[in-house]
C-alpha cells in the first residue's frame, strides 16, 4: 500500500513536458558576468561576454556591440571578488587584538576569560573586515596577454597606473 503513492509521484515525474525555447528577440548575453576589457592603449570597456573564441572577444556594452581582436585587449577582469580575503584580514587582527585585550585583562587563572576574549576578537574582526570587503567591490582576473597560464608557469607582474592597480600572478609548472 505505501508503494502506490511513489509509484504516482514516480510516473508523475516521466511525463515529458513541453520545453520552453527562446524567442528569436531574447538578449544573447543574458546571465553572463559583467566584465572589463583593458586594450592596449589602457581604455577600459565595461560589458557582458556575448562570445570568446580563441583570438576574438565579443562584448556587448550598454549601447553597442563590441569586438577586440586578438592583440588588442590585454586583460579581462571580473567584477567582484571574493569576501574570504577580507575575513581573513579581518581574523589576523582580531587574533591581535584579542589577545593583547586578553593579556592587559587582571585576571589570575580566569584563562577561560581569555580565550573568549580572543575568539570574540577574531568573530568581531572577521565580521568587520567582510562588511569592509563587501563595500569595495574588487575584481578577479580572469585572462592577461602573455599569462603565465598561456606560457607554462612563472611569475608574471602587471603594474596598471591609470588603475592604481597591481596585479602579481603565478603558476607552478607541472
Amino acid at each position: 500500500m505505501k508503494l502506490m503513492p511513489i509509484s504516482v509521484v514516480f510516473a508523475a515525474l516521466m511525463l515529458p513536458l513541453p520545453a520552453g525555447a527562446q524567442t528569436a528577440d531574447a538578449p544573447k548575453v543574458k546571465g553572463f558576468p559583467v566584465v572589463y576589457v583593458t586594450e592596449a592603449s589602457g581604455k577600459e570597456t565595461k560589458g557582458r561576454i556575448v562570445n570568446w573564441t580563441g583570438s576574438t572577444i565579443v562584448l556587448q556594452t550598454e549601447t553597442t556591440t563590441k569586438s577586440f581582436a586578438e592583440g588588442e585587449a590585454i586583460r579581462v577582469d571580473l567584477r567582484g571578488d571574493s569576501l574570504k580575503n577580507g575575513a581573513l584580514i579581518g581574523a589576523g587582527v582580531g587574533v591581535f587584538f584579542g589577545t593583547l585585550s586578553s593579556a592587559i585583562g587582571d585576571c589570575e587563572g580566569c584563562h577561560g576569560a581569555q580565550v573568549a576574549f580572543v575568539l570574540m576578537g577574531i568573530g568581531v574582526y572577521a565580521a568587520i573586515g567582510t562588511a569592509i570587503d563587501a563595500l569595495i567591490p574588487g575584481r578577479t582576473p580572469l585572462w592577461r596577454a602573455g599569462s603565465p597560464a598561456r606560457s607554462g608557469g612563472g611569475l608574471a607582474i602587471n603594474v596598471s597606473p591609470r588603475r592604481r592597480s597591481a596585479f602579481v600572478g603565478w603558476k607552478i609548472k607541472t
